[in-house]
């Protein structure tokens, strides 16, 4: 055994780069560590046409949540939403610049993103057992945006309409597999072309929400850009 191999040799050795280890880790932040640790790829270009510039404003913001709603649960999503912004512009005064706030909207939460048009024509009220902000009866218009500050009957705060959370720059995220099942199902009530149908849905989202391909690839893709996950049920 030559003295490089010696017992003593490799037990010096294993010291020496366990201290280098350890002074490289002193000198960067935690924040740097978790970033080398994540270390997700660098992604090419989207294909498809698929609109993936929220992933851009999601990675350069400093707080990063992800809600997931793959059911309406009276807009527990959209809630949870404006209770975060609340709570990181209490403790830390946070700018709503600073935070990088997402809702996927996905399998059967799709009517929370369609406009009041849509809400009448397939009865999403009546089908959803989901009543009007304003006068309690069944809903016949979206529910979960528009709401007014005498709205007795609402389940979301004003503040945490869908609309609302939108005008402050948070990413609405719409499942389009989710969204053209829907479309099947209106092309039957409707008794319409299924490519007619499609497309009249797709015009149907609220203003601002954005198509991704399927809900789970919006998930993926908000926690890889840094979310942290909830998922609102």
């Amino acid at each position: 055994m030559s003295n490089a191999d010696s017992p003593t040799n490799r037990r010096g050795f294993i010291a020496t780069v366990a201290g280098g280890t350890a002074a490289l880790a002193a000198t960067l932040t935690a924040g740097e560590l978790f970033a080398q640790a994540r270390s997700f790829p660098d992604y090419p270009a989207p294909q498809g046409g698929w609109d993936l510039a929220w992933v851009d404003r999601v990675e350069k913001a400093k707080h990063k949540m992800v809600f997931d709603q793959p059911e309406v649960t009276d807009g527990l999503a959209e809630n949870n939403a404006l209770t975060y912004l609340r709570g990181y512009a209490d403790v830390y005064k946070t700018t709503d610049a600073d935070m990088g706030v997402v809702i996927v909207v996905r399998h059967g939460a799709m009517s929370v993103v369609l406009n009041d048009n849509m809400w009448d024509k397939m009865k999403l009220g009546e089908k959803g057992k989901l009543k009007d902000p304003t006068t309690g009866e069944t809903a016949t218009r979206n529910p979960f945006i528009n709401i007014k500050a005498d709205d007795k009957h609402a389940t979301v705060m004003r503040d945490g309409a869908l609309d609302a959370l939108l005008a402050r720059g948070v990413i609405v995220l719409a499942c389009n597999l989710a969204l053209m099942r829907n479309a099947g199902i209106l092309a039957k009530e409707a008794n319409m072309p299924v490519e007619e149908a499609r497309t009249l849905i797709a015009a149907s989202l609220v203003p601002g929400v954005i198509r991704q391909p399927s809900g789970i690839f919006a998930v993926a893709r908000a926690q890889e850009a840094g979310c942290h996950f909830i998922r609102a049920t």
